[in-house]
């Protein structure tokens, strides 16, 4: 099974099982009122725009927890959702559901092309076509989490909002004949307070801060070392970055002919992966990375030395905890 539909997955199961008790709404996500009964969507938190209007969209503050189903501030809000087809709902009065033949969600196959590929769409998407098509009346998937990530943090720590737009588009039928029915429902996170977020808010510890941090955005991407592309074999998402890297001899001929791994605790410069960010290669060790994206600041080519070289309490390059240096 895809590893990044897995890791989608075990997203799924926690915000799930996080989500607070705050009813969920039902939004339609736009579209003409004649075929909105094809698919609509159960959100708990659905709050855009405000009451005695419909909810159509999310807009959330981190932490919240009448809509942001971990309710921390941590960065993300997380979003539980349930698409359901053929629906009965007594508000739908101009729509009468006869059946489905479909459900597509944009972005949901990693095939390498699309840049905007999510697998949280990708997780819908497998709930979705676990319904069967045609499908019956009130037909709806598990629930499954969308989740949006705050942009930064900037040199100040300060981060952003951010949103993720969900589109899906469905064909079947009415009263009326064939319909096709298309909606989108964009989800919003803002920053809490004062929106300064330290690294202890974001990370569990010094590793998860390079995993999320610097794989996770500049690495574990379509066509580098994502579980489909695995450039050099080597495979950086979250679950499976430390195994990859940790005392794992490298691809690379000349670097591992030079008896360096991937990552060798205690000592960056024989350590693969850092003298590829840092950019101190020799003849056969190939390209800076990240491969075409913009050079690592400095500040996090220091985090990874310093998680490499560790401290006197953790010892170096461990897999949990805050090495000294790296909590700032």
């Amino acid at each position: 099974m895809n590893q990044r539909f897995i890791l989608g997955l075990c997203a799924v199961a926690f915000a799930v099982s996080a989500v607070s008790s705050a009813l969920a709404e039902t939004i339609v996500g736009g579209g003409s009122s004649r075929t909105d009964c094809i698919v609509t969507f159960e959100l708990p938190g659905a709050n855009k725009p405000a009451p005695p209007k419909s909810p159509k969209a999310i807009d959330c503050v981190d932490g919240d927890a009448a809509c942001d189903g971990d309710g921390l501030r941590n960065g993300e809000c997380i979003f539980p959702l349930q698409l359901c087809v053929n629906s009965t709902v007594p508000s739908l009065t101009a729509c009468t559901p006869d059946s489905v033949d479909s459900a597509v969600v944009d972005h949901a196959i990693d095939d390498g092309s699309d840049k905007r590929f999510d697998t949280d769409f990708q997780a819908l998407q497998a709930r979705v076509d676990g319904l069967g098509f045609p499908s019956s009346s009130d037909s709806c998937t598990l629930s499954s989490a969308i989740t949006v990530k705050l942009h930064g943090p900037d040199s100040s720590n300060v981060m952003k909002k951010n949103r993720k737009t969900l589109k899906v588009s469905a064909q079947g039928s009415t009263s009326d004949g064939s319909a096709r029915d298309t909606d989108n429902i964009k989800f919003t996170c803002r920053p809490e307070g004062d929106a300064v977020y330290v690294p202890t808010d974001l990370y569990t510890g010094t590793f998860d801060r390079i995993n999320k941090q610097v794989f996770q955005q500049s690495c574990a991407v379509s066509a580098c070392h994502d579980s489909e592309s695995s450039a050099g074999g080597l495979i950086l998402l979250s679950g499976a970055a430390y195994a990859n890297i940790v005392n794992v001899a490298p691809a690379n001929g000349a670097a591992s002919g030079d008896m360096l791994k991937r990552i060798t605790p205690g000592d960056e410069n024989a350590s693969f992966l850092y003298r590829k960010i840092e950019g101190s290669l020799l003849t056969g060790y190939g390209s800076r990375m990240p491969l075409g994206r913009p050079a690592l600041s400095p500040e996090i080519i220091e985090l990874v030395r310093l998680w490499i070289i560790g401290d006197g309490t953790l010892g170096p390059a461990p897999a949990s905890g805050w090495v000294t240096g790296t909590d700032q």
